[in-house]
């Protein structure tokens, strides 16, 4: 058999070390988490807000509560940060009581969820 020239030998020594570290390089590790993806919708919501429409107040109440506080409207999103230490990422729900403004409404919705709460949007027909 020939002899490879030592220069030669080194070469493909380089380029064969290069190409494993290439292919070990493609692909996930295994251990690697899945992407980050928001938690499902739970069947439950962290925070009722019913609104009134006779008194144009707001009533917010944990779910795990029989009764809440009434507050104005305005101050929805302060209350559930505040004073229930709900944190960002929780669920809410929004139920209402007859006569109802739709602007007042949409105004809450509109508040809780520029603060990062999320609408459970209520219990589905069946």
């Amino acid at each position: 058999m020939p002899r490879i020239p030592p220069a030669l030998h080194a070469r493909a020594m380089l380029a064969c070390a290069i190409g494993l570290v290439v292919l070990a390089g493609c692909g996930q590790p295994a251990n690697t988490p899945a992407p980050a993806a928001p938690p499902p919708i739970a069947a439950k919501p962290d925070v009722i807000v019913t609104l009134d429409g006779a008194r144009h107040d707001c009533l917010v109440a944990l779910y795990s509560e029989e009764q809440g506080n009434i507050i104005s409207c305005d101050d929805v999103v302060a209350f559930v940060r505040d004073e229930l230490r709900i944190p960002s990422g929780a669920i809410y729900d929004i139920r209402t009581a007859p006569n109802i403004d739709e602007a007042q409404k949409t105004k809450v919705e509109a508040s809780l969820k520029g603060a990062g709460y999320r609408y459970i949007r209520g219990p589905l027909p069946p």
